[in-house]
């Protein structure tokens, strides 16, 4: 980037120094023109800011203006003092008289060569990049519909330490309270469960998995194309493809992770402005944080995003700052589980308006607002004798959301401690999020991440009507809000060797403030009513493989005491 800006550097001396020994009026705004635009491309190119643009301005003038005087310096001198005052005593034979202006022969060479010297580059970059898109010196080496697809993937091998609190309870005392609920759920009591219904919270632990992620796209025309990708991990779990290692006597198991028709309509400009994906996707929405979405959750359903484009700000030189902006709508309807002879199916449906600006400067500013419902999400305790709303009970959960126990009959299975835990609340979350991309210090970032959610489905009346009083671990109380931000600076995007970054962020999160089961999975070990911060940083091994080192720090906010400390090493690879 240095060496380029100091090439047009060069350029505009050269062209400001005909521009100077130049007399005719038209002749001299023409060049200026030429060379003012020149450098407004420049700036639109980002190659140069505004700043470096005007200073760049006015040096050239300075060089030129002298280069110009040391150029026509020695003619005057050589030049009779007789004869320089016979011309200048010589009236003008006519009112139109031609001027041709001076440019000294090393100025002409040096901008024929240093035009040269780009027209050539530019050209050879072209016809590299023509020639690559089209096969040239291999026709027809691959059939067409070869062309169509396109194979993309990442593989992560990780070392994971999670270090408890000394004040936790000990996981197999009186004191430990937080049970592992889809086990007891799975068992139908705390008994039945039996030392598998708790959850570890003080013994160390060490352990290695690994990801593989493998996926095809598909072009079908201009408009429709198919995206699906296979991944390891567990099937029951949503919002991990991690695989344990270590298992010799097991091989990985492979989902598929996607499975998505996509369309899209662009405009004149070659913008889309309408993208629909129908089937498993990754996720719609804007996200620039975890806290309420993890990286891995996958959505099932139909998803709509309307984009439109505008313009803020003056063009040239004298503009403070150009801007393109765009304001998106992105609505989706997902369904969460098909119950059985049942019409309470439980849904997701969700809404998000967005704006985004990219300024000359290279900085960028985006917002996102939405609103996301859970229809049917709450359990119902079941009429005595009956088992038919343990349906209601959640297929998956991690950690954190008021539960109480839908079992209603104290003999079911002989016994007075049979247990099934659901939801006690409603969701409708309301999360607004923020990422500021800031490139002053290019090709260095600082990027700011910001997220806050709260939840407005929480109704304690109404909850103490479905549950009867009775919730498991944590009182009746309202505590629904939560937010989180984040700090990341240097390289946006680790792609080759020596390529780095810097995180740092806070994290508070109540509760009912978000559905557990889909937040971040790995603060605190999942789930919510935590609270704590994250270090961490990337660093690029070589094209596209790079390692990554995180520590968080957490603790509960409202249960038992509960404090987690995870180390986190990965090697990671894309392609």
């Amino acid at each position: 980037m240095k060496h380029t800006k100091a090439r047009y550097a060069t350029l505009l001396t050269l062209l400001l120094s005909a521009a100077a020994g130049a007399n005719e009026q038209q002749d001299l705004l023409e060049l200026k023109h030429t060379v003012l635009n020149l450098v407004d491309a420049l700036v639109k190119q980002g190659v140069l800011n505004q700043q470096q643009a005007q200073a760049l301005v006015k040096k050239a003038e300075s060089d030129a203006a002298t280069q110009a005087q040391v150029a026509t310096a020695p003619a005057a001198a050589a030049a009779p003092r007789s004869t320089q005052v016979a011309e200048a005593e010589v009236p003008p034979a006519s009112s139109k008289v031609v001027r041709v202006p001076y440019v000294p022969e090393f100025v002409k060479q040096q901008i024929r060569d240093q035009l040269r010297g780009e027209v050539r580059r530019d050209v050879m970059d072209d016809l590299a990049q023509k020639a690559k898109a089209e096969n040239w010196g291999t026709p027809d080496i691959l059939p067409p519909w070869v062309k169509k697809f396109k194979l993309y993937g990442d593989v992560r091998v990780r070392d994971q330490y999670d270090h408890y609190g000394k004040d936790n309870a000990d996981q197999l005392s009186a004191g430990n309270l937080y049970l592992d609920i889809l086990k007891v759920n799975a068992a139908g009591g705390i008994a039945a469960a039996g030392t598998g219904a708790f959850l570890n919270t003080s013994r160390d632990t060490n352990r290695w998995n690994g990801r593989l992620r493998l996926g095809i796209s598909a072009l079908i025309n201009d408009d429709w194309k198919v995206d699906t990708r296979i991944t390891t991990g567990n099937q029951q779990n949503p919002v991990s493809t991690n695989q344990t290692l270590g298992s010799y006597g097991q091989r990985f198991s492979v989902q598929l992770d996607t499975a998505s028709l996509q369309y899209t309509r662009k405009n004149e400009r070659g913008q889309p402005w309408l993208a629909a994906t129908f089937g498993r996707m990754q996720n719609p929405f804007f996200v620039p944080t975890d806290l309420v979405w993890d990286d891995d959750l996958g959505f099932d359903g139909a998803a709509v995003k309307l984009s439109r484009p505008f313009s803020i700000g003056g063009e040239g030189l004298d503009a403070i700052e150009d801007t393109n902006a765009a304001i998106s709508f992105t609505a989706g309807v997902f369904p969460i589980q098909q119950v059985s002879f049942s019409s309470a199916d439980k849904w997701l449906a969700g809404g998000q308006l967005g704006l985004a600006f990219d300024f000359e400067n290279q900085n960028k500013l985006q917002f996102g607002a939405a609103y996301y419902d859970y229809i049917h999400i709450q359990g119902r305790r079941n009429v005595l004798g009956s088992t038919l709303t343990n349906s209601t009970a959640p297929t998956y959960l991690q950690k954190g959301n008021l539960l109480f126990n839908i079992a209603n009959d104290p003999n079911l299975n002989g016994g007075a401690n049979d247990q099934i835990f659901a939801l006690a609340s409603d969701y409708r979350l309301v999360d607004l999020s923020v990422s500021l991309d800031l490139a002053y210090l290019a090709p260095y970032h600082v990027i700011l991440n910001g997220d806050l959610v709260k939840n407005l489905g929480f109704d304690e009346d109404g909850i103490r009507a479905r549950t009867g009083g009775t919730t498991y671990l944590y009182p009746i109380e309202n505590r629904t809000l939560g937010w989180q931000f984040e700090v990341v600076t240097g390289w946006p995007k680790i792609a080759k060797l020596g390529d780095w970054q810097i995180f740092g962020g806070y994290r508070y999160l109540q509760r009912d403030a978000v559905l557990d089961a889909f937040t971040d999975q790995d603060f605190h070990l999942g789930g919510t009513d935590a609270k704590g911060y994250k270090l961490g940083f990337n660093y690029g091994l070589a094209d596209n493989v790079w390692i990554r080192t995180r520590w968080l720090s957490s603790n509960g906010i409202d249960g038992p005491p509960l404090a987690i400390d995870n180390l986190w090493v990965d090697l990671n690879a894309r392609f």
